[in-house]
């Protein structure tokens, strides 16, 4: 028999376990599952960046919304800073988009180059197949009418 027998480990359904003691009225402990509660994250939705622009001139004007210690000055470089590595963040991902694409062209024009060179080969071969075919048919007709030569006619 398991450990748990079919029992479900305590706590939430779907976050990280933890390996904890659970003592009982009777003196025993055991070796549990416990499962914790994993901290919320909080991820921007798309086209929110105007919602943010409101917020943070509101942490602006009033400095009892800033986070503590933080001067104005700070708070402006803080908000440049952000804005910077936000434009560097989209000019990489133009930038990987638009390496993706030529990678994608390239891989595109091998696999032509590849296709032509393949129908060449089999053109070749092909045109060859075809001319061995004829100069096989001409040597046939050419004993045939050796052969045809050789026999007396029978008139």
């Amino acid at each position: 028999m398991s450990d748990t027998d079919g029992k479900k480990p305590l706590g939430l359904h779907g976050s990280r376990p933890g390996n904890v003691k659970q003592s009982f009225s009777h003196g025993r402990t055991k070796n549990v599952v416990v499962e914790t509660k994993r901290k919320r994250v909080v991820v921007p939705k798309p086209g929110g960046a105007a919602q943010g622009s409101a917020a943070t001139g509101v942490v602006r004007g009033d400095p009892s919304k800033r986070p503590a210690g933080i001067s104005e000055a700070e708070l402006e470089r803080r908000m440049r800073a952000l804005a910077l590595a936000r434009a560097r963040e989209s000019e990489e991902a133009e930038k990987r988009a638009a390496e993706e694409a030529e990678r994608a062209a390239e891989r595109e024009r091998r696999r032509a180059e590849i296709e032509a060179k393949e129908r060449e080969d089999r053109e070749r071969e092909e045109a060859l197949k075809a001319k061995a075919e004829e100069e096989e048919r001409k040597k046939r007709e050419a004993a045939e009418a050796a052969r045809k030569a050789s026999q007396p006619s029978p008139d």
